[in-house]
């Protein structure tokens, strides 16, 4: 029976067991499903349209096949950004198009493609394909029957002039949004008499002032209230465009050790000694990591100033060895020099078509007939005006004939399916060439070196598994721990959006600080070849502001209100105890200065910048009137105009607009970012890049 009751009570226990893991299994189940049915194909949010992550990730690679034929790698990370931010900015310009009622008609449309006044990008489409108007090519591309053309021939011109369309017609709507902007944006004539006026007169001001600065901090201590206070006062100016996280980096420089430099060295100069005791390049060609270019080429094409001036001295056979640069290693080898013709200046015509065609054209031409009008009779023809062509680098066979030519047309080159005629209009004399050859070679950090680096930093995060400890102790181990913020559009870790200058491909320690919590340190990232990063998250900000605590802020709130405090309290110290600047002076045992002050300039020579309220105040007051004592932002201050001079020279009315366009915003909206930011504050962009890339 007692064995019949525990069986009893194991089932019970085992029927929950079971029973909560069907629960679980059902949960989470579900909670899956509902990730899939809620799962966010969003790249972005612009207002109320969305990019859809396919629609983005297939602009992302049309660019990316592009970049293959880019000798610069570039980093993805920075193509993903610019590609969501040229989508959002289309998106943001597609709504303001709607609001405001922008639109492109049929027949300015067709006017930009094929009219007289066509734009640049048909005009040179129509070159590309040989039509001489944009007219012919669109009526070639859409009647091929015309011109004896297959509709299937011109299938991808068809698309390539469509796309074309399409960029017109944002090009065209977006020179009318520019328009009705810009338009708007018009200075009136009081608007100019008010600029006239606030940089008509020029004050001439002494002063004396006691900076902040000279009192001690300790004395005048921030409260956490006074510092709420004046947070909430201020609140508006601290809103968080996107969240963001502050971090610490390290970034360790995978670079060549002394041995590898030296042994770099090693295979160097034994290319270097080869290349002085055997003839030509080939002994080195073999060598390790040798790489050997060589080109025919004229002193004006030599941009190395040192090479230059060996190859221009020296004799063949000679060798020139630059210092390493970046431990890359440079020798050139003068092969051989001589005499050859360049600069030709050559009219072509171009058929296309069998041996009798061709010989009717060059008879025509030599006949006298123009290559032009030859054209207009038969589309298989096309005149080209004479042009300055280099020729030093052709073949010998048609420089050979280059150089014979005489005053008529011939054929440089022809075969049965047709031939380039031209006629040498004029030669330049012969320069002197030189045959180089280019001896690199580039050292890179062996294996061992590598391994060295990468345990040696692992080591450091072995020990240091908080952002605290990573960011006190890294200099202790060697290392710069670098403090710095990123965003969820931040493309690299030190990416600075003005300048550059990030660290490649390091989006994915980026993504990490979004999915970790602060105070976690990184993994070591190795994407880049020629860096080790490792990152600690020391704060994450995904509220609609900075709060109080975010370090600048907190910084500027602390320094705000303890200058007022001390502002006050030299303000009770020195105020109604002297009449006039010598008075203060002596107070504040300080010399009177002297400045100038025009209203329209917003500051003035030793006047901090922060102190705009005081530059109104001195371009308002009247000659000869002591002020008495000021509370400024950053001292405080006793002044005295003495002297007013009116400006003798009037502003013309070009100077007056230039002047209201850069204050009142015609110039900054006028570019693009400035554009870009203000229509996205006013629809709401919100970027979800991150939980993709």
């Amino acid at each position: 029976m007692a064995a019949l009751e525990k069986i009893r009570k194991r089932a019970v226990i085992l029927t929950i067991v079971i029973g909560l893991a069907l629960l679980a299994f059902i949960i989470e189940d579900g909670v899956q499903a509902s990730r899939s049915f809620f799962n966010d194909n969003t790249a972005a949010k612009v207002g109320g349209d969305k990019i859809d992550i396919m629609e983005y990730q297939k602009r992302v690679q049309e660019l990316s096949a592009m970049d293959q034929n880019n000798p610069n790698k570039v980093d993805p990370a920075l193509r993903q950004q610019d590609v969501l931010d040229a989508m959002i900015f289309e998106k943001l310009l597609e709504q303001e198009y709607e609001k405001v009622g922008i639109y492109v008609s049929d027949s300015e449309l067709a006017e930009a493609l094929t009219g007289k006044n066509a734009v640049s990008t048909a005009r040179q489409f129509a070159q590309q394909i040989g039509a001489e108007t944009p007219a012919q090519a669109y009526d070639l591309i859409f009647n091929p029957s015309n011109y004896g053309v297959q509709p299937e021939q011109v299938v991808e011109l068809r698309s390539k002039w469509n796309e074309m369309q399409e960029d017109v017609v944002k090009q065209l709507k977006m020179q009318k949004l520019y328009a009705l902007v810009m338009g708007s944006i018009q200075p009136n004539d009081l608007d100019r008499k008010q600029i006239k006026e606030d940089n008509a007169v020029t004050a001439t001001v002494n002063f004396v002032k006691k900076d902040y600065s000279s009192l001690p901090d300790d004395k005048y201590p921030v409260s956490a209230a006074e510092l709420n206070k004046a947070y909430e006062a201020e609140k508006p100016f601290f809103k968080l465009a996107e969240p963001m996280r502050h971090i610490h980096y390290i970034a360790v420089t995978v670079a060549p050790s002394e041995k590898d430099i030296a042994a770099a060295n090693k295979i160097v100069d034994n290319a270097y000694a080869r290349l002085q005791n055997y003839p030509g390049v080939d002994s080195v060609r073999l060598l390790s990591d040798i790489r050997v270019d060589t080109a025919l080429v004229n002193l004006s094409q030599i941009n190395d100033q040192a090479v230059k001036d060996f190859v221009a001295s020296a004799s063949v056979g000679a060798v020139y060895k630059a210092e390493p640069r970046n431990n890359n290693y440079k020798m050139v080898k003068l092969l051989g020099t001589r005499m050859s013709l360049d600069s030709v200046n050559i009219q072509a015509v171009i058929v296309q078509g069998d041996k009798k065609l061709q010989d009717s054209v060059l008879n025509q031409l030599n006949a006298g007939v123009a290559g032009a009008d030859i054209a207009k009779k038969n589309k298989n023809v096309r005149a080209d005006e004479p042009a300055w062509q280099t020729v030093a680098t052709a073949p010998d066979s048609l420089k050979s004939k280059i150089a014979a030519a005489g005053a008529e047309f011939f054929a440089l080159t022809s075969s049965a399916q047709g031939a380039y005629l031209c006629r040498v209009v004029e030669k330049k004399a012969p320069k002197q060439f030189y045959t180089i050859a280019d001896v690199t070679y580039q050292a890179y950090p062996s294996q061992t070196t590598i391994t060295a680096l990468t345990d040696k930093l692992q080591d450091f995060l072995n020990k240091n598994k908080t952002s605290t400890d990573f960011a006190k102790n890294a200099q202790k181990a060697g290392y710069q721990a670098i403090e710095a913020e990123v965003s969820p559009s931040t493309p690299q870790i030190g990416f600075n959006p003005q300048f550059g200058g990030g660290i490649a491909d390091t989006r994915k320690a980026i993504k990490w600080a979004f999915d970790s919590k602060p105070g976690a340190v990184s993994p070591l990232f190795a994407d880049n070849k020629d860096m080790l990063v490792a990152v600690a998250l020391d704060a994450a900000y995904d509220g609609d502001y900075y709060p109080v605590e975010y370090p600048a802020i907190n910084s500027y709130l602390t320094n705000k209100v303890r200058s007022a405090k001390k502002g006050d309290a030299l303000m009770a110290q020195y105020g109604g105890k002297a009449k006039d600047l010598a008075g203060y002076a002596k107070l504040m045992g300080t010399n009177i200065d002297t400045t100038q002050v025009v209203f329209g300039q917003g500051s003035a020579a030793k006047i901090d910048m922060s102190e705009a309220g005081l530059v109104g105040r001195i371009a308002a007051a009247k000659k000869g009137a002591f002020s008495g004592l000021y509370k400024g932002n950053s001292a405080v201050y006793a002044y005295q105009v003495v002297n007013v001079e009116q400006s003798k020279r009037e502003m013309t009315k070009e100077e007056l607009d230039r002047q209201f366009a850069q204050t009142r915003g015609q110039y900054v909206i006028g570019q693009q970012d400035a554009f870009m930011r203000i229509l996205s504050n006013a629809a709401g962009v919100k970027k979800n890049l991150i939980k993709f890339y």
